[in-house]
């Protein structure tokens, strides 16, 4: 008989899966791969314009058009990754390096998933880059 916690280890190690198959699709600059992970409905903040968007059509085209401008060569690194299950809802979240020619930048993702059709789809996804101030400790206001 399968323990909840086995069931759980079992749907964090697929959504592992998922999200290496992603990353893949993400370099293989692979649009249909890459929003087959996601479900129709989804939630998406992103780093590139609009800052959200609704439906899995409207994203796809977002990332046609952020594989369409890049000029030279692209490198994805996911760091940090780490993913909880419990029942139907799980989530990730990682620090990623993205390079795209000679720019580089660091970009935080947090995704939600759902249980949809016995396999995991993205429901929701929030990615930014962190915002540089200067928040010196010993400035005064």
């Amino acid at each position: 008989m399968e323990k909840p916690n086995d069931r759980a280890q079992d749907d964090v190690a697929r959504i592992h899966e998922l999200i290496e198959a992603w990353r893949q699709a993400v370099l293989a600059k692979d649009v249909d791969a890459l929003v087959s992970h996601y479900a129709a409905d989804v939630i998406v903040f992103d780093v590139v314009p609009p800052a959200s968007m609704k439906g899995i059509e409207h994203y796809r085209e977002n990332w046609r058009r952020w594989f369409d401008s890049m000029k030279g060569p692209l490198a994805f690194e996911m760091r940090e990754v780490e993913v909880a299950a419990s029942g139907d809802l799980a989530y990730a979240h990682s620090v990623n390096r993205v390079a795209v020619g000679e720019q580089e930048d660091i970009v935080r993702a947090t995704v939600c998933f759902r249980k949809i059709d016995g396999d995991w789809r993205v429901v929701h996804e929030h990615a930014s880059v962190p915002l540089m101030m200067d928040m010196d400790p010993d400035e005064k206001s």
